[in-house]
């Protein structure tokens, strides 16, 4: 699981340094906001599986700019 501890600034820095699609920013949002992998899928209306694959996707991203 991604876990962010991250002050709102550092969180805005690595999102005007990384380009996420739709998806993938409201789950950075909402991993900042400590939401689960359950309750992401049901406000996205899609699997967890879904969820998980965009995470690390995300991680990626994050790992090429620090």
């Amino acid at each position: 699981m991604l876990r962010l501890e991250l002050t709102k600034k550092e969180a805005e820095d690595i999102k005007s340094k990384v380009y996420f699609s739709e998806l993938q920013e409201r789950i950075f949002d909402y991993r900042l906001k400590e939401y689960s992998i359950t309750k992401m899928a049901m406000l996205e209306n899609c699997s967890e599986s879904t969820i998980n694959r965009e995470i690390k996707k995300i991680k990626r991203k994050i790992s090429k700019v620090i």
